[in-house]
């Protein structure tokens, strides 16, 4: 009977310590107000859970007395000691922690920065750092910034493209708002259909990146966001003219329909009727171009559903050439060398989020963008057309497992691609469909350590099952000192005819030696970011070492023969190493100093020989100065990029006149602008390369262009010398 007692008595206690509940709140410190996602949690216990959306909480209790942990993401943990008479009305109050500050942009803060947050390494380019430069395009907006470098694919035609860890910039995976962007037909010239005014920031991430993203991220990955219509001024213009007779307007129309509802409408045009030949070889050194871009974007948003979507169109068309060119003249009439490239692109693209105020920490997301993208070219006698027709959608699950520390996104994905390409009457047309599937777990302790782990599973129809894991961790050395490291794979299919377009500007045969196959590489590396404090202002130091290896690549043979390209798989080794450093501060108040060194080591296998790739220098240095007056009425920005040496194709088979040297030259190009500030308008005046260099001999044999040895496409330096603009913004809010 004793027995039976004490254990009625035994299980009775349990259920009162089971009933039992600690309830209460946690606010910010600062604003008092609640902080929903937050974890609260026993010290050296197993057991915890996260405030609603109300930042409120009820948690079991464990044997009293013992210690309550609360924390929340960019806040200082707290511990509050717990005792049995109290176990309601327990308040948190979070300081913000200072360390952890995502850096704002202020007269006395950089314009560019790395988080010390997140796993995976990010650079932010803010619309202050944009400015620095005219920002006409995409393709001018990384003047300033070291980690892209941005390089002119031929001496005719006016195109360019990026280049990271000193790999093609076809490697580099290029996001509007994450989602797919410039890919496909848009890889040759697309830089210049992003006006550089619709750009708000943009995110650089070195390495394979996330794969919520997609597969193709390989040296890294750039996201651009645009302007937003809930934030956006009523009323943006701005209008620019360079003394090459180039001319540039952007119009931002922005409307908030409703509390829940805003648009904003892009409009952009530009045209370049210059005549310039500056190194006098019968060519002009820019085509003459008109482009025409819209872009309208809505925004929605309610307790439980945000939605943002929006549609652009754009005509793009370019005639260049030699300087007696007349595009007036039917091509097979023509005695001149002449080039034209036109594009035609509809783009649009909705974007769905749906959230659940009861469950803050659950979300589900969903993404559907398309395009039809249709591109003609001629250069002298050859011609290529081609049309893509591209479809992307993505549908991703975010939870919590436990608490915040830990999170899950899962998702699949589906890719469509079918293009048709005619390259002088041959027929090259393919369609992919690629649907996959993946799962990313992230671990955040943003004090101490953080995981990044995902993998995804694609099926492509023409190249079966893919599979791309990726791992990114950080640890905090000290509260000012974060190491990254990280190493993902990566696939893509080349696009052989547009991806090398500057070929075309050449009398080089096309020989696809063999079937290409999907480009495979493994990138691994890692970053060191140290933030510290210089005579009394803010500083930072990154270091980063990234290496990328080819399992499989489209080896573009320009050494084998000066007047053929080869084609083919690799056979041997391909790989990158990369190495940059660089420092922010200011030297006293209101002037900011960037200093920056890169080195690339990038060889690849060549018809059997392991030798640098070509036209990437081994050597860059960046400088940039900015300086804003105390009244920020006026502001003054310069940089100076010095390049080194590269590696130039084989030309020593051609005859004397026609032979060039085995490497470049170093050079440097030094840019200005001076920014005059009023209540609603800005104007700026600038100048770009300042020391006029120009690339000597850019194109091979330019006076018998239809002969076996004219190339354009050696391009290391510009072909444009020394440019004057001015331009002004104004603005209604």
């Amino acid at each position: 009977m004793k027995v039976v007692c004490y254990l009625i008595i035994f299980l009775l206690s349990v259920s009162i310590i089971k009933a039992q509940v600690i309830r209460g709140k946690v606010l910010s410190k600062t604003s008092l107000t609640p902080l929903p996602g937050a974890n609260v949690y026993w010290k050296n216990e197993n057991k915890g859970t996260s405030t609603n959306a109300n930042g409120q909480f009820e948690l079991e209790a464990i044997k009293l007395p013992a210690q309550l942990i609360a924390s929340f993401v960019g806040f200082r943990n707290d511990t509050l000691r717990i005792d049995d008479d109290q176990i309601k009305d327990i308040i948190f109050y979070l300081e913000e922690s200072i360390l952890l500050k995502e850096v704002e942009v202020s007269a006395e803060q950089s314009s560019t920065f790395m988080s010390m947050r997140p796993a995976i390494p990010i650079e932010h380019i803010t619309s202050k750092e944009l400015k620095k430069a005219a920002c006409c395009n995409l393709s001018e907006s990384f003047e300033t910034n070291a980690s892209v470098d941005v390089a002119v694919t031929d001496a005719v035609s006016g195109g360019k493209k990026i280049q990271m860890l000193g790999l093609d910039g076809v490697y580099t995976q290029i996001l509007f708002e994450n989602m797919p962007f410039l890919r496909g037909l848009s890889s040759s010239y697309g830089l210049n259909f992003v006006p550089g005014t619709w750009v708000e920031s943009m995110q650089i991430t070195k390495g394979s990146g996330s794969v919520v993203n997609g597969y193709e991220s390989m040296a890294g990955q750039i996201n651009i966001e645009f302007l937003k219509p809930e934030e956006h001024e009523k009323i943006f213009v701005n209008l620019y003219a360079n003394h090459q007779s180039r001319y540039e307007a952007n119009v931002h129309l922005a409307q908030k329909i409703s509390k829940k509802i805003s648009n904003l409408l892009f409009l952009h045009a530009n045209t370049v009727q210059s005549k310039t030949d500056m190194n006098q070889d019968g060519f002009y050194d820019m085509p003459f171009s008109n482009q025409i871009n819209v872009f309208n974007r809505w925004n929605i948003n309610t307790e439980k559903w945000e939605s943002k979507s929006g549609i652009k169109v754009m005509w793009d068309d370019r005639i260049s050439g030699q300087t007696h060119f007349n595009k007036n003249v039917e091509q097979k009439y023509q005695k001149a060398y002449g080039i034209g490239v036109n594009n035609q692109l509809a783009e649009a693209f909705t974007k769905n989020g749906f959230l659940f105020p009861n469950k803050p920490n659950k979300s589900i997301g969903t993404i559907v963008n398309g395009k039809i993208h249709r591109q003609e070219m001629f250069f002298g006698n050859r011609k290529y057309s081609g049309t893509e027709q591209n479809v992307n959608a993505n549908i991703i699950h975010q939870s919590m497992l436990g608490n915040t520390f830990h999170t899950l996104k899962l998702g699949g994905s589906f890719v469509f691609d079918e293009y048709n390409e005619n390259y002088n009457d041959s027929l090259f047309n393919r369609t992919e469909i690629v649907p996959g599937t993946f799962a990313e777990y992230t671990y955040n302790d943003e004090l101490k350590f953080s995981v990044v782990a995902g993998i995804r599973a694609d099926w492509h129809n023409l190249f079966g099952f893919r599979f791309t894991p990726r791992l990114h961790l950080k640890y905090n050395i000290l509260q000012e000192t974060v190491l990254r490291v990280s190493i993902g794979r990566g696939f893509r299919v080349a696009n052989l005819f547009i991806e090398n377009s500057s070929v075309f500007a050449s009398a080089r045969n096309v020989i696809i030696k063999t079937p290409i196959m999907p480009e495979d590489a493994i990138n691994t590396g890692g970053s060191l970011l140290h933030k510290f404090t210089f005579l009394g202002r803010e500083a930072s130091f990154v270091a980063d070492y990234f290496y990328t290896t080819f399992l499989n690549q489209v080896v573009v043979d320009l050494d084998y023969h000066p007047q053929q390209v080869w084609f083919y798989n690799l056979n041997g080794a391909s790989y990158s190493h990369s190495t940059q450093t660089e420092v922010n501060f200011f030297a006293f108040e209101k002037f900011e100093i960037k200093m920056a060194y890169k080195f690339y080591d990038v060889q690849s296998t060549y018809n059997g020989i392991l030798q640098a790739k070509p036209l990437v220098p081994k050597h860059r240095i960046l400088l940039g100065f900015s300086y804003t007056t105390f009244n920020e009425k006026w502001k003054f920005d310069a940089s100076a990029n010095y390049f080194g040496k590269s590696r130039l194709p084989n030309t020593s088979t051609n005859p004397d006149v026609y032979k060039r040297n085995h490497y470049s030259i170093p050079y440097t190009l030094a840019h200005l602008q001076i920014t005059k500030i009023f209540k609603h308008i800005e104007t700026y005046l600038g100048g770009e390369n300042l020391l006029n260099f120009i690339q000597p001999n850019a194109i091979i044999a330019p006076n018998d262009p239809f002969g076996n040895y004219f190339d354009a496409s050696m391009m290391w330096a510009p072909v444009n010398g020394r440019m004057v603009y001015g331009g002004i913004r104004f603005k209604i809010k």
